[in-house]
């Protein structure tokens, strides 16, 4: 019976933010989005919104306060973004100074 106050709490909002769920403004309907990357306290995707102005590919950061997830650093639109660039630019910067290969660090999958 102990166990009952541990799912009532367990059935929280906030405890249920999992890949595919995120807290957006009301004034959004998150169609898609892909974790960067997700912690208990940290959230970092791209996620793409439908609005009264239309679709929007966003990048959003998170971070959980007080049982709430915020908004901490960004939530704009990258959807004008030269993404094949961008990923260019990131790989050659990551390989040139050995980024995620340090101190046990791994770099994230490939999906």
């Amino acid at each position: 019976m102990s166990d009952q106050p541990n799912n009532q709490q367990a059935e929280k909002p906030q405890s249920k933010k999992r890949e595919g769920n995120y807290p957006v403004s009301e004034s959004f309907q998150v169609l898609e989005g892909y974790d960067i990357y997700r912690s208990e306290k940290l959230i970092v995707a791209l996620v793409v919104v439908q609005s009264d102005f239309g679709r929007d590919l966003r990048m959003y950061r998170w971070q959980k306060r007080n049982d709430a997830w915020k908004v901490d650093l960004c939530r704009m639109s990258v959807a004008l973004w030269n993404w094949d660039t961008l990923a260019q630019k990131a790989k050659e910067l990551t390989e040139r100074y050995e980024i995620g290969r340090r101190r046990g660090q791994k770099t994230a999958p490939e999906s």
